[in-house]
């Protein structure tokens, strides 16, 4: 297990058999070195995907870049998807896609999408080369290396839209109606480890105080051989078998979902629907990411009509 780990965490480590974090360069996880090393990805190649030319020469999306510390290479590449995906695209030993971004980005792209994974996660940025207090650059832009994903709560705002488009009082109860879609992502939301789900909750609180909340996931439920859940990040890489069921959000996919929640017919109300990012690698609370990024409200009183 910890060899596939340091394939993307600590690539380094791999090239050099350094399992045990005895070097400094392993410790350091993801370098500039290495990405700037890439020359291409081969997919096929499970374990090994990445194609490097280690040297004194490094590559990237610039095309008259030039450093006095080594030399440097405008790579076509570099402003490709495909330099992102031997991290982001990954079939276990039993050929589950455990991780597959890359293929749902390459689908998006066959629909007529125009972005590149470098477009939204690592956006350009004005770049002080100097102190600004000293020398202004004008037009001297690089490629953000924040690189903000599925936790960063920007980005989901970005990714989904959300409305109430309906909230009618029926004999049964109030009947709800919310759209989402997939408006910003040029893959599936959420995407990356099946740990990863979001929720729409709606909630509806009347003047009571009474509560009743129902809820949908997006995720994808994962099986190992025994047809059991898998719920812990490590276990998916292997042990999972099958992918039993993927109710996530495709690039831009709408989808209309309807609740039935029991209120009181003569009290007034407040209906509250709210999109929730939750990742939970270990089954722990104090291990989870929850971020409530998209909530919309309405006020609903005894006698009103939609």
């Amino acid at each position: 297990m910890t060899r596939l780990c340091f394939m993307c965490h600590a690539r380094p480590g791999v090239l050099t058999n350094d399992y045990a974090l005895a070097q400094e360069v392993t410790r350091e996880g993801v370098t500039c070195d290495f990405c700037h090393s890439l020359t291409g990805t081969d997919l096929e190649r499970r374990e090994h995907p990445f194609l490097l030319d280690v040297g004194a020469t490094k590559y990237g999306p610039i095309r008259d870049a030039a450093s006095t510390g080594h030399r440097v290479a405008f790579s076509e590449f570099h402003l490709s998807s495909l330099q992102c995906a031997g991290c982001h695209e990954y079939r276990n030993a039993h050929g589950v896609p455990i991780l597959s971004t890359y293929s749902e980005w390459e689908q998006y792209r066959q629909r007529g999408g125009d972005k590149e994974c470098q477009h939204c996660h690592m956006p350009q940025v004005l770049a002080n080369i100097v102190d600004p207090k000293v020398k202004r650059v004008q037009g001297a832009f690089v490629n953000l290396h924040v690189m903000p994903g599925g936790h960063a709560r920007d980005q989901l705002v970005r990714a989904l839209e959300m409305r109430i488009m309906e909230a009618q009082r029926t004999p049964r109860g109030l009947r709800v109606k919310v759209r989402l879609r997939n408006v910003g992502a040029g893959h599936a939301v959420p995407s990356g480890s099946p740990m990863r789900k979001v929720i729409l909750r709606v909630e509806v609180v009347t003047e009571s105080g009474q509560r009743v909340q129902q809820e949908r996931l997006y995720q994808r439920i994962v099986l190992d051989e025994r047809g059991a859940e898998i719920r812990r990040d490590s276990l998916l890489f292997t042990e999972a078998r099958a992918i039993a069921r993927d109710t996530r959000l495709a690039p831009a996919e709408e989808r209309v979902e309807e609740f039935l929640l029991p209120i009181p017919a003569d009290e007034n109300l407040t209906l509250t629907a709210t999109l929730i990012y939750l990742y939970s690698p270990h089954e722990r609370p104090e291990t989870e990411t929850r971020i409530e990024f998209l909530s919309e409200k309405k006020e609903l009183f005894s006698r009103w009509v939609r």
